[in-house]
């Protein structure tokens, strides 16, 4: 076997160097395209939050920068590029998330109050998943219909309050919940678990959503309005970081 030239060793190491930074920077592509945080802008008065880009981050994480206004809502990502999440694949497994908070030393967070329309202090983070739209449930909040409240879920007794998350610094913490309906309630409170409605059966609710996923993610908010948006206050920044999501 022949051995390589000097010149012939240089083109191999220039191809190799090539296909990795193409690779690398095919990852961090697809993880921009599936990741998004939707936040609250003034455009449209702030009525419904868009789904503005994130930032790639090492180890095909992502991240984004908190706004001072409580703006940050949610964290999202369309599953259908994720084996692990594909439709059925969920049933019994368990949610974890790898995130983190770096800001400013003695950051405090505000959240968006939607009684009074202010920015009291405080704000935390939860996981969150919702199901394949049931047909005739449109966007938007329908009290009326609790069996399409029913397809959206947020994990009910895990999370971290963001000043506590933020004083972890770069390493961070990892939320890590059951996909059982004891865990996670439903947009309008209900747990999982619930038997007191006439309409819905919850645990079938909640069974069928685990089933069906079609976005997962992370909220911002705090006290009872769970994906309302964080912000950091000023003058203090603050990054948040999630270095992986992932089902077992």
């Amino acid at each position: 076997m022949k051995k390589l030239t000097v010149t012939g060793t240089l083109i191999v190491m220039l191809v190799l160097l090539v296909t990795l930074a193409f690779t690398t920077t095919a990852a961090a592509q697809r993880v921009v395209k599936d990741w998004f945080v939707m936040t609250y802008i003034p455009d449209d008065d702030y009525a419904v939050p868009w789904p503005l880009p994130v930032t790639p981050i090492r180890g095909n994480g992502v991240s984004f920068d908190f706004y001072s206004s409580p703006d940050r809502a949610m964290l999202i990502a369309e599953i259908e590029s994720y084996p692990q999440f594909q439709r059925g694949k969920l049933t019994g497994k368990t949610l974890l998330a790898d995130i983190a908070i770096e800001a400013t030393p003695g950051a405090t967070f505000n959240y968006y109050d939607n009684n009074t329309g202010g920015s009291p202090t405080g704000g935390f983070v939860r996981l969150y998943f919702n199901k394949v739209n049931t047909p005739g449930c449109e966007p938007g909040w329908h009290p009326k219909r609790p069996d399409c409240e029913a397809q959206y879920w947020w994990s009910n007794l895990v999370h971290i309050d963001l000043v506590d998350l933020a004083a972890l610094g770069s390493k961070g913490t990892t939320l890590e919940v059951p996909l059982d309906p004891a865990s996670w309630s439903d947009r309008d409170g209900h747990m999982g678990t619930d038997t007191t409605s006439n309409t819905v059966n919850h645990i079938e609710a909640f069974n069928a959503a685990v089933a069906n996923v079609k976005k997962i993610g992370l909220s911002f908010g705090g006290n009872g309005w769970w994906a309302f948006g964080c912000g950091v206050d000023e003058p203090s920044t603050a990054t948040f970081k999630l270095y992986k999501f992932m089902a077992k």
